[in-house]
């Protein structure tokens, strides 16, 4: 009976010594802080969510309408979420992407910042109207794409 005592004993002094010992281990993982795909390895989520390979991406600096959203389209009412990741479709249709990974989302997702045959992603789709500015960098392409009507600015919009 004291040798299961002991045995119990000695098990509980390693597990608090692994506990409490430093390690030179990282407390996580550290990121990818580049991912790159030819055509076949990419699929576009969402407006602004692209998949690469196994890893989400989310597009930094931007926010794109998700599906289902309901904006006027010349004269008549579209699915501006669809319509948003058919922009970004076109954007990188036939094409490697190439993206630095700037963080992580609320999710814990990648965010990127991500270029296709050259051009800026984030960039292009708040430019075109077919998303929003989430940093100042990208506001005065918001409002001229607002101004003329682009995209989801489309007149008279209900985003």
């Amino acid at each position: 009976m004291w040798l299961a005592a002991a045995g119990g004993t000695a098990t509980l002094l390693a597990a608090g010594w692994l506990f409490v010992r430093s390690s030179d281990a990282p407390a996580h993982a550290p990121p990818s802080r580049h991912v790159t795909a030819s055509p076949g390895a990419l699929a576009v989520l969402d407006g602004d969510t692209l998949r690469i390979g196994d890893q989400v991406v989310q597009l930094d600096g931007i926010a794109a309408p998700p599906r289902g959203s309901v904006c006027r389209a010349g004269e008549r009412d579209t699915d501006c979420g669809d319509a948003s990741a058919n922009a970004l479709a076109a954007l990188v249709r036939d094409k490697p992407v190439d993206c630095s990974i700037t963080g992580h989302d609320g999710h814990g997702r990648p965010v990127g910042d991500c270029v296709a045959g050259g051009v800026a992603l984030s960039s292009a789709l708040v430019r075109d109207g077919w998303a929003r500015a989430q940093t100042a960098a990208l506001r005065d392409s918001e409002q001229s794409a607002r101004t003329t009507g682009r995209g989801i600015w489309g007149a008279p919009n209900r985003l």
